[in-house]
């Protein structure tokens, strides 16, 4: 291997050790996910342009796999990414109750749908230069945002794969929607996932204490917290190793408020915790951790399948929110860079090239 190539790797492989340096401190940030992936695009731009140039066919054919794969996915993969939205909503409404925030997989497939379709109806010999301009930057801001949601999700497993110590003095176990004053199975499964680090760190030194977070909605008969104390003992959690924080009304709050409580209960002295919520939710609510004072991370309960698709787009749309500003400014970015880049592509498919 030459010294230029060399060289060349050096780039990804500093992205690399920079990811682990900064997920190390930080995992719920997009910035570190997007180290590791701009990190392995490099690795294998710098594979695929070795291979390419080299004489061995089989190399060469595995190099080409992952972009033979991704022309797919351009092509005909669109389309059964829109047929999977669909099926998935029809999934969970087969389950769940019917509520809009169920329907955010139909929307998505529908909006795909009608950037590929309502171009083929446009007259471009009506100011041909405008409604280009306009097709391209639908094009562009569409891509802008399925590459910032596909690094969303990459971001959100990253987060899953924290394995905190068994050294902890409490968990936080985020509250959520509760029926008829009993925790529902989504919940149950935070709970659980809280209870089950509960009895393996007790099986080698003292237990953490568990505080369960949650207010009382509009629409509950008592509070959320109240709702998982009773879960919680009956999941033989004995009573003094519970703590109740029932104000909160969302997950920054969830986190303000029991970070008071282990201000108090801790008497000033540094103490150790973490999160336990559901694993789609982890990178957002590590984010509402961190900006209610809290470096920690979290442990995530599985979530039927079925069930991720809706959930995860419900997160992304929050954690857009969460940055509004920022990303306005990067739409409107990815919205110019991306038309351009559809447009010179366009370009060079016409020619054949």
């Amino acid at each position: 291997m030459g010294t230029g190539i060399l060289v060349w790797y050096s780039i990804p492989s500093l992205l690399l050790l920079l990811f682990f340096i900064a997920y190390k401190y930080n995992k719920t940030s997009l910035i570190v996910g997007a180290m590791l992936s701009c990190s392995l695009i490099m690795f294998y731009l710098l594979f695929f342009t070795q291979t390419y140039l080299s004489d061995n066919r089989l190399l060469r054919t595995i190099s080409a796999i992952p972009a033979i794969l991704l022309g797919l996915f351009l092509t005909v993969g669109v389309y059964m990414f829109i047929a999977f939205l669909v099926f998935n909503t029809y999934a969970i409404l087969k389950r769940e109750k019917r509520d809009l925030k169920h329907f955010l997989t139909l929307i998505l497939a529908i909006g795909l749908l009608l950037v590929i379709i309502i171009p083929r109806f446009i007259d471009m010999s009506v100011f041909p230069q405008i409604m280009g301009y306009v097709i391209y930057s639908a094009y562009g801001l569409v891509i802008y945002y399925l590459l910032h949601l596909t690094q969303f999700v990459v971001s959100i497993i990253l987060c899953n794969f924290s394995h905190p110590l068994y050294e902890q003095n409490y968990i936080i176990v985020l509250g959520c929607w509760i029926q008829n004053g009993k925790v529902t199975p989504h919940l149950a499964k935070r709970i659980d996932r809280a209870v089950e680090f509960y009895n393996k760190q007790k099986a080698v030194r003292k237990p953490p204490r568990l505080i369960l977070s949650g207010g009382k909605g509009p629409d509950e008969s008592c509070t959320e917290a109240e709702a998982m104390e009773q879960y919680a003992l009956e999941k033989g959690i004995p009573q003094e190793d519970l703590l109740v924080e029932s104000k909160s009304s969302c997950t920054l709050e969830n986190m303000k408020f029991s970070k008071e409580i282990m201000d108090s209960e801790s008497g000033g002295k540094p103490y150790k915790c973490i999160y336990a919520t559901n694993n789609y939710h982890l990178l957002r609510a590590g984010i509402f951790a961190r900006k209610a004072g809290l470096k920690i991370s979290g442990i995530g309960a599985k979530t039927a399948f079925y069930y991720l698709p809706n959930a995860i787009l419900r997160e992304y749309i929050a954690y857009i929110y969460i940055y509004l500003k920022q990303n306005i400014v990067f739409g409107i970015l990815g919205l110019i860079g991306g038309s351009i880049a559809v447009y010179y592509l366009m370009k060079i498919t016409a020619r054949g090239v």
